[in-house]
């Protein structure tokens, strides 16, 4: 029994082979007006799948699934001999009082996001390793809040805690709207310099600051997911 498992998954890895031959990174033909920036849409990278798996033998899909109560995507790769591989599970955090469009925004971006990473497409904006040497959200972040963040109520957070937070933020904000940091930032600039409400922002502390940023960044994938 073993020994068929192994001979699968044999087919299976050189299947892989021919696949990483075959792909053609595709277009980034999904438009954010907002950002200005492009990105490959899910049915961009389910084509550039397909086509690449063509005559390979292998096939994929993906499941949708709530875990822990919240809604969540498994992406699962097949061989016609047998073989399986799979990702874990992506579990999507979801804004208060969630309709059922946000819910499928999310599990439309985490098949987008989950798909591409497991079959390697670049399908978001190359940030020229922007956040790869600035920001590092850990691991849990990166697989547990990739929907909307929601931030703890009465959080007490120290300076160093607002930074890290911070962070992870930006760089949850930038993959789901597939931009990078410096336009994330300047459209935050501008919101501040367009309302009163930040009329004496120049005057708040730095973790106000990065709280009323963190907020900001919020808004804007609320308006462009």
């Amino acid at each position: 029994m073993e020994e068929n498992q192994e001979k699968d998954m044999v087919s299976l890895y050189k299947a892989l082979s021919e696949f990483r031959q075959n792909i053609k990174q595709p277009a980034k033909d999904g438009k954010n007006p907002y950002f200005k920036s492009a990105y490959v849409t899910l049915e961009g990278v389910i084509k550039a799948v397909d086509e690449a798996m063509s005559d390979t033998g292998l096939s994929f899909i993906q499941e949708v699934a709530t875990v822990n109560g919240l809604p969540a995507v498994r992406t699962v790769l097949m061989h016609e001999k047998g073989g399986v591989m799979m990702s874990g599970w992506l579990s999507l955090p979801l804004k208060q009082n969630a309709t059922p469009q946000d819910v499928g925004s999310l599990i439309t971006y985490a098949k987008r996001y989950q798909l591409a990473g497991f079959m390697g497409v670049a399908s978001d904006v190359d940030d020229d390793g922007m956040q790869s040497s600035q920001y590092r959200p850990n691991q849990d972040y990166q697989q547990q809040n990739s929907g909307y963040y929601q931030p703890q109520q009465n959080r007490q957070n120290n300076g160093n805690d607002v930074v890290a937070h911070w962070r992870q933020v930006m760089a949850d904000v930038c993959q789901r709207l597939g931009t990078d940091q410096k336009t994330v930032m300047n459209a935050i600039k501008q919101v501040i310099a367009e309302s009163t409400r930040y009329k004496n922002y120049a005057n708040w502390s730095d973790a106000a600051k990065r709280n009323a940023e963190i907020a900001i960044m919020r808004n804007l994938v609320k308006e462009n997911m």
